[in-house]
């Protein structure tokens, strides 16, 4: 078995393959294995790179298979999902054969499945992606520039194709196991139905207008629990999605895990494409953060618009599994929004062609939204 610097498990999926482009544009010298079911995918991707490394089969349902995969690689990245039902398996398999391991997914599931007492005593970094990961990330930066910060709000949003494993996330995290529909932070407490959906409204940066969906997610709940925040609202931002909503009204029971999720994803896929006909991708994250900085009034806000879900995704992936390799990150189990570098993930975002608009702002972003009579 040849060792490598970074075994990728699913490298030639959408989030693997940009990853691996962002780590051969830093690191050419670096050496990697793609993985996944079809070798013969993984040795195009390989050739198309130029870079040195192996094309191996594997599947991740196979323990032999996956534990040969991980042989021998410094790091593994897994690109592999859906991640809620990988869950911690390939990061098991990751350490037993002494690598470190990074994740794009992972969320709570897998932190607490690795906290297992006295068992896990390797690296691990997880939601190195852009949702949870980036969106983390950036409000974390703009609320540590000031201080004493004390209210977060945020509108994110994307409307990009999506991957059967994208989908299949996507389902499971509207089950209730990644966060709460229209809760907010309150005098640092969550409270549950605080928030109304909002339709038609327009927000700055975004060349459309939007409708926009309460939801405060684990992340964002740790953020108001480790900057202590008093206040967060947490939108997640759409267009139309007419037939997404249609559809996902429809497929409760995948949610819950009840039903074929693998047939739930394929619908979802599909519809999301349908919603997608005739529009350009976007990703939009507008951040704003106000308190006091030295006991003036103080306020921070982002603005990043990009039109790639998967390389935004990759790019995080790739600097945290970099990280990892070059000693920035050290041993424990990990969210990359904590240990990460803010300015060094900002200057390689600005130097990402999918990346359109980043700006940061000692200004409110947001101001008053002209909100349109009517809820969703």
């Amino acid at each position: 078995m040849t060792e490598v610097d970074i075994a990728v498990l699913g490298g030639y999926g959408a989030v693997g393959a940009a990853a691996l482009q962002s780590v051969a544009e830093r690191r050419p010298g670096m050496t990697v294995r793609i993985g996944g079911r079809n070798e013969a995918q993984a040795q195009a991707l390989l050739d198309k790179l130029g870079i040195e490394g192996e094309a191996r089969q594997a599947d991740l349902d196979d323990g032999r298979s996956l534990a040969e995969f991980c042989r021998g690689a410094r790091l593994v990245l897994n690109c592999a999902g859906p991640s809620y039902q990988v869950l911690d398996r390939v990061a098991w398999a990751a350490t037993a054969a002494g690598a470190a391991y990074v994740d794009p997914g992972g969320d709570e599931p897998v932190f607490d499945a690795l906290h297992r007492p006295g068992t896990f005593a390797g690296t691990a970094v997880l939601t190195a992606g852009m949702q949870p990961g980036l969106t983390g990330l950036l409000p974390r930066h703009l609320a540590r520039s000031m201080s004493e910060p004390r209210t977060l709000t945020a509108y994110v949003g994307t409307m990009d194709r999506l991957t059967p494993a994208g989908a299949a996330d996507y389902l499971l995290s509207l089950g209730g196991s990644y966060g709460e529909a229209q809760a907010a932070i309150r005098n640092g407490i969550r409270v549950e139905r605080e928030l109304e959906p909002r339709s038609d409204i327009e927000l700055p940066y975004a060349g459309r207008r939007l409708d926009a969906y309460p939801y405060l997610s684990f992340e964002a709940e740790a953020l108001a629990h480790n900057l202590g925040l008093a206040e967060v609202d947490w939108f997640n931002v759409f267009e139309g999605g007419a037939h997404m909503m249609a559809c996902l009204s429809r497929l409760q029971g995948a949610m819950r895990g009840e039903s074929d999720l693998a047939a739930a994803a394929d619908e979802l896929t599909r519809a999301a494409a349908l919603d997608l006909f005739g529009k350009e991708p976007f990703q939009l994250m507008l951040f704003e953060v106000t308190g006091s900085h030295h006991g003036a009034p103080a306020t921070r806000s982002l603005a990043l618009r990009g039109h790639d879900t998967y390389a935004l995704t990759g790019l995080i992936s790739a600097l945290a599994a970099l990280d990892v390799l070059d000693g920035q990150i050290g041993p424990g189990i990990h969210f990359a929004s904590d240990v990460l570098e803010a300015g060094s993930v900002l200057e390689a975002l600005r130097a990402l062609p999918a990346v359109t608009t980043l700006e940061l702002l000692q200004q409110p972003v947001l101001g008053p939204l002209r909100l349109e009579e009517g809820e969703l």
